[in-house]
């Protein structure tokens, strides 16, 4: 016991006063699959998982085949049963509702039911959503590649237990409070999405000429992109000093875009990457080091049109670092990723000297392509759905090269306007930032709400306590002693009972556990 706890109170072993067990792997489940068949010959059992809940009990569940549901008695769930996470998102826990049809545990999790109608589901939820349970979880994490947890290690676990008068009251008064900071809880989640919309809208109209009509009527006499890559070709031939090299650029500026000008504004075009731009350069290959003289931009560090300098890589190679050195303002475009992230882009703004990995690629941008309007460009659902088009999938990963690049088809418009248009957006964009902080620090006071108000239920403090309340010790003595019942009756079982249940059939223990399944 503990002398800290509120007076009546007992510090409880979870082991004495709960079932816990995990998913229990059996040949049987070897056909999980959402199965109609099952549904109609009402020969199914649901396999409850973390995914059921965080869709809201939407119906899409995974069903397993009811002979195994029947073998497997002692993973069996119950309206009110406690299903928590214990492998990849260790600690999420939620009740299980009433399906209406027999459900039984899924993998990655463990089953926490009360071993007596004395012990309320709700009151454990509670408590392991509390920072205190949320840190003895974290105590529990092993030290691997993947987050989890063992059902052994939860059993040893302690947790102030209230007398069950005490525990009504405390779960009425969480009843009352917790849907209403949950409901402000929802409203702010939804932020995220909203201002990703937001800014995909600031993009789409940027890069389609809406955010800039006013721009265009009072600057009439703006070099057309049409003049200007007309200009930008004679440039570039006269420059050229070899003949094959003249023939390449002919090549390119030969080239006739699919994309219909007449959807863009009248001195707007579409342009292929390469008519306004230099080189396209893959990054090093070389290997990477923890520490070095300079960091090494993978694509990790390209978030959201920004480079993240979180993670980093090192190199001290010379020649690497002369050879792949950034400038300030140069855009670099993740061409190997997964089939959803190959394509992003990011500006690096000169903030620290760096180079670039191999899965990048380097846009080297005439000056009359804005660097700033060039990423947003390629940020935008448009360059997102050029990717989809074109990339190469391989077994996990796909790939856009740099040929593939050099012909996205940019909407191009005047120089001038392409600074107008970064000026807008930059301005939009960091008013939406600004959201973003505010929402940050709500979502933060709303949880740190959430977080006082379990704190005090486990301080004694959120309800009053009455002297007459029967003390959780006395509760807790009368689960032990049924508990250990129980387990000797179990003991003294004849062999034949011992091998129906090696067998599979449902045992005393399970019946028991069934038969507290639910809440008073």
């Amino acid at each position: 016991m503990s002398g800290g706890l509120p007076k009546g109170w007992v510090e409880a072993l979870i082991d004495d006063v709960f079932y816990v067990t995990d998913y229990v792997a059996n040949g049987s489940f070897a056909s999980l699959r959402e199965n109609v068949e099952y549904k109609k010959q009402k020969d199914y059992a649901v396999l409850v998982r973390l995914t059921d809940n965080t869709r809201k009990w939407n119906g899409d569940y995974v069903y397993v085949d009811k002979h195994a549901y029947d073998f497997l008695s002692k993973s069996k769930l119950f309206p009110n049963d406690i299903v928590m996470c214990n492998v990849g998102a260790p600690g999420q826990l939620f009740r299980v509702p009433d399906l209406g049809q027999p459900m039984t545990l899924g993998p990655n999790s463990i089953l926490i039911r009360p071993l007596s109608k004395e012990i309320l589901s709700s009151l454990i939820e509670a408590y392991f959503k509390s920072f205190t349970g949320i840190i003895a979880i974290k105590s529990l994490l092993s030290a691997t590649a993947q987050s989890k947890f063992n059902k052994t290690g939860f059993r040893s676990l302690r947790f102030p237990l209230p007398p069950l008068n005490e525990q009504k009251r405390i779960v009425a008064k969480l009843d009352a409070i917790m849907p209403r900071i949950d409901v402000v809880k929802e409203r702010l989640e939804k932020m995220p999405s909203m201002l990703k919309r937001f800014r995909q809208s600031v993009l789409t109209a940027a890069v389609t000429g809406k955010l800039t009509e006013k721009w265009r009527e009072e600057h009439p006499e703006a070099e057309s992109a049409e003049e200007m890559l007309s200009r930008i070709f004679s440039e570039r031939i006269i420059s050229a000093s070899a003949p094959k090299q003249k023939q390449k650029i002919e090549s390119i500026y030969s080239e006739i875009e699919s994309g219909g000008n007449a959807q863009l504004p009248e001195t707007w075009r579409y342009s292929n990457l390469n008519k306004v731009c230099k080189s396209f350069q893959y990054g090093t290959s070389a290997k990477s080091d923890a520490q070095g003289k300079v960091p090494v931009l993978r694509m990790g560090n390209l978030q959201n049109g920004k480079i993240d300098w979180s993670d980093l890589a090192y190199t001290s190679n010379v020649s690497e670092i002369k050879k792949y050195k950034l400038r300030k303002n140069s855009v670099l475009f993740n061409r190997t990723n997964s089939p959803e992230l190959v394509g992003k882009t990011a500006i690096y703004e000169g903030e620290r000297e760096a180079i670039f990995a191999g899965y990048l690629i380097l846009i080297e941008n005439l000056e009359e392509l804005d660097s700033h309007y060039l990423n947003y460009a390629l940020n935008t659902s448009y360059a997102k759905e050029f990717c989809y088009r074109e990339k190469t999938d391989g077994v996990s990963q796909s790939n856009i090269n740099a040929q593939k690049l050099a012909h996205f088809e940019i909407p191009l418009p005047p120089l001038d306007e392409q600074k107008e248009i970064v000026r807008q957006v930059d301005k939009l964009f960091a008013l939406a930032d600004k959201v973003e902080e505010h929402y940050q620090k709500a979502r933060a006071r709303v949880e740190a709400l959430a977080q006082s108000v379990l704190a005090k239920a486990f301080r004694g403090e959120l309800v009053p306590q009455n002297p007459d309340d029967e003390p959780a010790e006395k509760m807790l003595q009368r689960i032990q002693e049924e508990k250990t019942k129980m387990e000797a009756e179990l003991k003294t079982a004849p062999r034949s009972a011992r091998e129906t249940r090696k067998n599979g059939a449902k045992t005393q223990r399970a019946r028991h556990e069934e038969k507290q399944a639910s809440e008073p």
